[in-house]
């Protein structure tokens, strides 16, 4: 296919970065090699250094275009999302790149300040900022583009279905269903953005970032910063680079979807505890210690902000509503200071205290590509494999035919137990050949629908199709557009032993009142064997309950 580009203009806060990304997401979907070149992101990068003033933002736009028609030369499409306000620089670069779809994202000025959450309009208008585009700044809009959406009349699914069918008028993209966007090999789900974004640096590099870190101030990792640095390390937390700036806080806490539009549910946040904060600088660096006294990492600060002055349940909503945006803020504690910027590892947090199973998304990636895989669900797991789990497991099994189970670091039971435990049940309760077991070495808690939704998209990442979630998660994947996020969930009921069934249901399935399913946490395990009494069969396998007790006996001399 000939490459293209589409090129997304508009004010700042018109949607341009969501609707990039909205597009990228389908088009993958038809088979089209898509790459998105956002402004915020070119600006760190390629346009590093440059102004704002006219002559700097046609020199970024420049930039944007020579990258973006080498795409399309390779055959790719190329999606370009800025403001990029002055007329005749965008007419430039359609004429030098020949096929350019131009989008012009209209929004009203009264709308735009409505949504902008940092009153960044408002002030504009009271000349508390000055040369800001579309108020003291112009902005031109175009006169001939091939599509114009209206993104404060129309809902984003109706602005992403006008543009696609234009691209399917002039004959850019193959319609759905057709031989051209079927033909595509099958193989794994892309990751999520589209690459993996790996932060572990090794060799000769890691040991350059180690000696750099020792004279540089240092941040204290909590137990939850710890989790997340090694999942950015492995590149788990894809497209992510780092913890997230202010400007991803409030639209992943306003929207569920990262400043450059991509979908992404959860904060990934960096609490400030150092013993001297105020050497913590933006534009400099700083380096991260684990809890056990570790240097692990260094951070380029970017930077430094409060989120309780940036977005309360008072300024802001939710798509799934005001006790998701509470739950969301508390998890960032208000005193706290947070910082924000890409991440750079050398010793994983975690990982290295794992057993040698593989836990990062390349080495799963090639375990299934090596098997000739496409179609793997995921049941990622603190929990020991009680009966329940095993009803799961089959169920997702049956459905998609392929399994991987990720045992997570976490729970009251050693990890190494667990994995035991798990190797026990599948070599003989399960088929062998479809069932592939790992480990992980943090954990992405399952306690809402952002953190079922931020699970599947890990499991996204290490090659899955599918992924277990529980049941009503589903609510939290309507957010988006379908194709904005490559894997599908599998929204099962929690099971239990039912006395009237004699066998594993739930209930969709099985009748009786409360008193009839029988189901135990591993605390309640626990308890039952540091009072030794015998595991139920309707609980956990007898195999299962024979390494449990056999380990207690050991743990209590």
């Amino acid at each position: 296919m000939t490459g293209f580009v589409v090129w997304f203009t508009g004010l700042s806060g018109a949607g341009k970065s969501t609707l990039a990304a909205m597009l990228g997401a389908e088009l993958r979907a038809r088979g089209v090699h898509v790459e998105v070149l956002d402004g915020d992101e070119v600006r760190t990068h390629l346009s590093k250094g440059l102004g704002f003033s006219r002559e700097d933002r046609d020199t970024n736009v420049r930039r944007i275009g020579f990258v973006a028609k080498l795409l399309a030369r390779a055959g790719s499409c190329a999606i370009t999302a800025a403001i990029s306000p002055y007329r005749s620089i965008r007419d430039e670069q359609r004429a030098q790149i020949g096929r350019f779809v131009e989008v012009h994202c209209a929004c009203e000025i009264p709308a735009l300040a409505e949504r902008d959450a940092k009153g960044l309009y408002k002030k504009a208008l009271a000349g508390e900022i000055k040369n800001f585009t579309g108020i003291d700044d112009p902005y031109e809009p175009p006169l001939s583009p091939e599509i114009t959406v209206h993104t404060d009349r129309e809902t984003k699914e109706q602005s992403l279905a006008r543009i696609v069918a234009r691209l399917e008028e002039l004959g850019y993209v193959p319609r759905r269903g057709s031989a051209l966007a079927l033909s595509g090999t099958p193989g794994l789900v892309a990751p999520h953005g589209g690459e993996l974004s790996v932060r572990l640096a090794t060799g000769e590099r890691g040991d350059r970032l180690a000696d750099r870190a020792r004279d540089l101030p240092v941040i204290e990792l909590d137990a939850p910063a710890e989790m997340h640095l090694d999942l950015l390390a492995t590149g788990a937390l894809s497209p992510l680079k780092g913890f997230l700036t202010s400007k991803d806080f409030l639209r992943v806490a306003r929207e569920m979807r990262l400043e450059n539009g991509l979908p992404w549910p959860v904060p990934v946040t960096l609490p400030l505890a150092a013993r001297d904060p105020s050497a913590v600088k933006i534009g400099a660096e700083a380096a991260l210690r684990t809890r056990d006294g570790r240097l692990v990492a260094v951070i380029e600060v970017s930077d430094l902000f409060r989120p309780d002055e940036l977005v309360s349940t008072r300024n802001a909503q939710s798509p799934l509503g005001d006790e998701d945006l509470a739950g969301v803020l508390g998890r960032a504690p208000s005193a706290s200071v947070l910082v924000g910027g890409e991440v750079h590892v050398f010793d994983r947090p975690i990982g290295a205290e794992i057993p040698i199973l593989p836990d990062e998304p390349a080495a799963t990636r090639a375990m299934f590509s090596a098997r000739g895989l496409s179609q793997i669900a995921a049941l990622r797991t603190e929990a020991l494999p009680r009966r329940a789990e095993e009803h799961l497991a089959k169920a997702a099994l049956e459905v998609v035919g392929t399994l991987w189970i990720q045992a997570l670091a976490g729970g009251g039971m050693p990890l190494e137990l667990r994995l035991r435990c798990h190797e026990i049940l599948l070599a003989k309760y399960f088929p062998t050949e479809r069932v592939l077991l790992s480990t992980g070495a943090a954990v992405t808690r399952p306690a809402g629908l952002r953190e079922n939704l931020m699970g599947a998209l890990v499991a996204q990442n290490h090659g899955c199709s599918h992924a277990v979630v529980s049941a009503g998660a589903e609510r939290a994947f309507r957010v988006y557009a379908p194709g904005e996020i490559g894997i599908v969930p599998l929204c099962l009921e929690d099971p239990f032993y039912s006395t009237v069934t004699g066998s594993m249901a739930t209930a969709r399935t099985a009748p009786g009142e409360a008193s009839t399913r029988w189901t135990a946490s591993e605390a309640e395990i626990l308890a039952m064997l540091e009072r030794q009494q015998r595991l139920p069969e309707e609980l956990v396998r007898p195999e299962i309950a024979e390494t449990l007790a056999a380990w207690w006996a050991l743990e209590r001399f």
